[in-house]
């Protein structure tokens, strides 16, 4: 059954969505960390908290989704796990971190960007961003012990060999972070280059060119995976059919795998990302219910799982990993169907004279644009732990706020919202576990 969404007293707040911009700004610019003196300002919090109350308070409507629903259900588990395993109060740090890095803002980037010039602004943000990092790490290459611009940033690696893995400011410090926030912004630059005049191209081009390079720069090889591999899920998305669609979502992760297997026989490093897999498994395995407890595969195993997916199921199991990757899978799934809607449209349209509004179509663009950034996450996240980024929750945010605004213009694609989806996508995450193990078994 199709979600419904009753008209209700309409209220766009400006202010809500003014802070929402600096928070975004704060969290990923971060400029307060560029100088010594404003190194330990609160910017980030207050702007989180004035965006917040003032959401609550003049937003309207105020939506709760399925997304929304299955992350709050973490939060108890999170505690539940981590008081089973002996481990109560880091499950209840963790939980808190959980509802305020991840809960709020995907709740505030999926209510306040009500409209595509508010998602273009956010956007612009993300690549003025991902282009500082990448001129920041342009500047490591030649600086005296890889220093960069940005205040006590630094290249990681054995420099006296060549090699600088470039870093940022905040949660950016580490190379695989940069990865893959400039993987999910390749989609934003190609987006603007259709969407421009000639000067925007050309600026585009330039951007494009910056962020693979930004890539090459980082080191590393799920990054430069995930950006080769999102020009094959674009080939697959348009031109195959759902069921050859859903066939090679499921082979993925084996072949992903099996190529990881064929490294390990002559990198160590991929050898224990092979471990690391499937130790996770195994705690999979033998906690099936509640995981090991958040935080606590590093613990047990020594590393972390460099998988974002079998991180999840190993630490929370089967229930944590069915909410953590239902809400994502529901939400890409989502806009693989308006995707899939659009194609067969466009077939349909000179025959039955369809027709679509100029918003409507702006809309469908963005909506697929949102789709292969979270694409570029799912490749990416596949050969790192970065399972409650904050990345994550700023891009799916602005997937399902993108949804919301497509099902205003047109309601009939509230049909491929419903709640059935919802938890039937709860199952269709396991398909990425179950293949890793069937390869694993395969391999080791």
């Amino acid at each position: 059954m199709a979600r419904h969404f009753p008209k209700t007293v309409e209220n766009d707040s400006g202010l809500a969505f003014f802070f929402l911009f600096l928070y975004t700004a704060s969290v990923l610019i971060r400029p307060h960390e560029m100088f010594l003196v404003s190194i330990e300002w609160i910017t980030i919090k207050v702007f989180i908290i004035i965006a917040f109350v003032s959401t609550l308070a003049t937003q309207r409507p105020l939506k709760i989704l399925p997304q929304h629903w299955m992350l709050l259900a973490l939060v108890p588990l999170i505690i539940m796990s981590g008081f089973f395993n002996g481990s109560g109060m880091i499950g209840i740090e963790q939980s808190e971190r959980i509802f305020i890095s991840a809960l709020i803002p995907l709740f505030l980037y999926s209510n306040c960007i009500t409209t595509i010039k508010r998602q273009h602004l956010l956007m612009m943000i993300c690549l003025a961003a991902a282009l500082l990092m990448v001129h920041n790490g342009h500047v490591q290459q030649t600086g005296i012990n890889g220093a960069g611009w940005a205040f006590d940033t630094f290249s990681v690696g054995y420099i006296g060999l060549g090699e600088r893995r470039i870093t940022y400011l905040g949660f950016f410090n580490d190379p695989n972070d940069i990865g893959m926030f400039l993987v999910m912004n390749i989609p934003f630059v190609i987006y603007f280059f259709k969407t421009g005049n000639p000067i925007t191209k050309i600026l585009m081009l330039l951007a494009l060119s910056a962020l693979l390079y930004g890539v090459y720069l980082t080191g590393s090889r799920g990054t430069a995976l995930g950006a080769g591999a999102l020009i094959g899920v674009y080939l697959v998305v348009m031109n195959a059919g759902p069921k050859l669609f859903i066939a090679i979502a499921v082979l993925a992760p084996i072949a992903a795998t099996v190529v990881a297997s064929l490294q390990s026989n002559i990198d160590a490093s991929a050898d224990g990302r092979l471990e690391a897999w499937y130790a996770g498994v195994l705690m999979l395995l033998h906690n099936p219910i509640l995981g090991i407890g958040m935080g606590q595969f590093l613990e047990e195993h020594g590393l972390v799982a460099h998988n974002s997916y079998i991180h999840v199921a190993g630490e929370l199991g089967v229930p944590g990993y069915s909410l953590w990757g239902g809400a994502l899978i529901f939400t890409v799934l989502t806009g693989y169907l308006i995707i899939r809607d659009q194609i067969v449209n466009n077939k349909l349209k000179d025959i039955e004279k369809i027709e679509r509004s100029a918003d409507e179509a702006a809309e469908i663009l963005l909506n697929k644009t949102l789709f292969f950034s979270l694409m570029g996450f799912m490749i990416t996240g596949f050969f790192i732990s970065r399972m409650f980024t904050l990345i994550l929750f700023i891009f799916l945010g602005m997937a399902i706020a993108s949804h919301m605004r497509l099902i205003k213009i047109n309601p009939a694609y509230a049909i491929n919202f419903t709640n059935q989806l919802a938890m039937r996508s709860m199952l269709y995450c396991w398909s990425i576990i179950v293949a890793v193990y069937i390869a694993l078994k395969l391999g080791l």
